[in-house]
């Protein structure tokens, strides 16, 4: 029983972690999302893939679509900013620019594993947001005067249930376990 390796314990949801993500799904949800099964197919087509692979490193397990643009840095859910990647580069690329994020020493970033055909890669990323006249909208520019108040006022109750849920947090930890 000593040699038998342990699945590592469940991590604890932050709230940081959890708000993080109603940030996101704000961004997301007053983004353009048109990225179907034919916008899908157009990707490959353009990519030329003997069989589907991770566009940054040529994994072939794909199981996500990544943004090239990440939602946080304005990009958003259409055909010339989604790539087909690896488990792999989509959780290490998070929200850098994927040429910078390809070309540095990151975990798991394709340099970094050793991958050798980096700048060929990255030149074909490029065509392909080119070919497909991909633009950058940040938030900003998306919404009205009005809708970009009322998105500040919605940003700034989150911050206060932020502080309320960690304030609460601390009390009960403090009841329990005589800290914070």
């Amino acid at each position: 029983m000593d040699k038998v390796k342990l699945p590592l314990s469940p991590q604890r949801t932050t709230t940081g972690f959890a708000f993080s993500y109603v940030e996101r799904a704000l961004q997301e949800s007053l983004a353009n999302r048109q990225f179907g099964q034919d916008d899908m197919r157009k990707v490959l087509e353009f990519f030329e893939f003997e069989a589907l692979e991770c566009v940054y490193c040529g994994n072939v397990e794909i199981k996500r679509w990544d943004h090239l643009v990440a939602v946080k840095n304005g990009g958003e859910t259409v055909l010339g900013n989604m790539v087909p990647a690896c488990s792999k580069c989509d959780d290490s690329k998070r929200d850098i620019a994927f040429d910078v994020w390809m070309q540095s020493d990151f975990p798991n970033s394709p340099k970094s594993r050793g991958i050798e055909n980096i700048q060929e890669r990255i030149e074909h990323i490029n065509a392909y947001i080119q070919h497909f006249e991909y633009k950058i909208r940040p938030l900003e520019t998306r919404l009205t005067a009005d809708e970009l108040t009322k998105l500040e006022q919605v940003r700034i109750s989150i911050l206060q249930t932020r502080k309320e849920c960690e304030d609460l947090i601390a009390e009960y930890n403090k009841r329990i376990n005589g800290k914070s």
